[in-house]
């Protein structure tokens, strides 16, 4: 869909997943605590909230993976018409073309 390769939204995906494990693992294991961009250490409401929002953008992720397939279904249903169509007009032209030639002389 808009030109986006399947293998690039799965590589998105990877790295969506990477990021928050990584975030959750910090701030659960100890380590670094995980800041806001305000300087002030997370807690476990900031943590939810992020955790919705990409549950929320997963879900879309899904949303735009079950769309592409459906467009490239399409689109493969409509080279399948193209293709019936050429045939259908090439069929149409070779019975033109023989009524129009003069039968032979004897």
């Amino acid at each position: 869909m808009f030109g986006i390769p399947e293998w690039a939204l799965g590589v998105g995906f990877i790295i969506v997943a990477g990021s928050l494990a990584s975030a959750i693992g910090r701030s659960v294991f100890g380590g670094a605590p995980a800041r806001r961009l305000d300087g002030r250490k997370l807690n476990k409401h900031d943590l939810a909230a992020v955790v919705n929002e990409l549950q929320g953008k997963l879900d879309a992720l899904g949303d735009i993976q079950a769309r592409l397939g459906e467009v490239e279904d399409a689109q493969r249903r409509l080279a399948e018409v193209e293709e019936r169509l050429d045939f259908a007009e090439r069929m149409l032209a070779q019975q033109r073309g023989a009524e129009r030639l003069p039968s032979p002389k004897q």
